[in-house]
């Protein structure tokens, strides 16, 4: 097929979320992304549907943390593999429903299921790891913290869908044509210095980057005996994940009115 036409596949497969990580600055999906449209282009063309591939990354991603957690070296470095894996078919089951036209809220919440059991075992799973090979409970510990935090996050960045959906509707109806007198957009040096800060902030924070900030610490052990930088990462990411989860309650408390008014003008329009 001619490029124009993989073009025009990919606009359908990824225009809109494009779209939408752009103006997020959602880079740390950059990659999968670009792959992920290669593996679509294929599997649309078979009978596979998106649900399987949902349920199929979500196998894939469970046994790479298996590995990972009880694994030996060998078998950690390819349970990240299957973790990389795993976030190019979370992907790829979307492009494949959206070409299909099979989107639907089974699939959503298939996905949803996915992410809650992944999320659930992840952190646990690298200080289980790492206390095989230093034999401290405490990392252990730490990882329940971390997932903990994760599991914060995660339920603070969707808590304006909550709400939105738990407020006074006609309230927030009139609300939303008040909007643009509401928000106030400031410009300058510091708003700029704030978006770097706060884009940083969500990359680090989720298990695409995190996955691999500790895969090239795993790999700095299991070929240099570097231990410590290991703990080292575990240890920071306990502390960055505390820190961000306060900091994202803190902000969301202020913010929560805007962004449900947001939510339902988006909707209404």
């Amino acid at each position: 097929m001619t490029s124009k036409s993989f073009k025009e596949f990919r606009e359908i497969i990824q225009g809109k979320k494009v779209e939408k990580r752009k103006r997020k600055k959602d880079w740390w999906h950059a990659l999968y992304m670009f792959i992920s449209r290669y593996v679509t282009w294929v599997l649309v063309k078979t009978p596979i549907t998106a649900n399987f591939i949902t349920i199929f990354g979500f196998i894939i991603g469970i046994i790479g943390l298996l590995l990972i957690g009880i694994g030996n070296n060998f078998l950690i470095i390819t349970g990240f593999i299957l973790l990389y894996i795993y976030y190019i078919s979370d992907e790829v089951d979307g492009e494949v429903a959206r070409y299909k036209k099979q989107t639907s809220l089974r699939g959503i919440y298939y996905d949803e299921i996915g992410h809650l059991f992944f999320q659930g075992w992840f952190f646990f799973t690298l200080g289980y790891s790492i206390f095989r090979i230093n034999e401290e409970f405490l990392y252990i510990f730490f990882g329940v913290i971390a997932t903990f935090f994760l599991f914060g996050l995660r339920f603070i960045r969707k808590i304006a869908t909550l709400a939105s959906m738990k407020g006074d509707a006609k309230k927030i109806a009139e609300q939303v044509q008040e909007i643009n007198k509401d928000i106030v957009i400031k410009k300058g040096f510091f708003r700029l210095i704030k978006r770097i800060l706060l884009n940083l902030i969500n990359g680090f924070s989720h298990t695409h980057m995190i996955t691999t900030i500790f895969f090239i610490g795993f790999l700095l052990y299991i070929f240099l005996d570097y231990l410590w930088i290991l703990e080292i990462i575990m240890i920071g990411y306990v502390i960055f994940m505390g820190i961000v989860f306060f900091s994202f309650m803190i902000i969301k408390s202020r913010s929560i009115e805007k962004d449900v008014i947001e939510i339902h003008r988006s909707l209404k329009y």
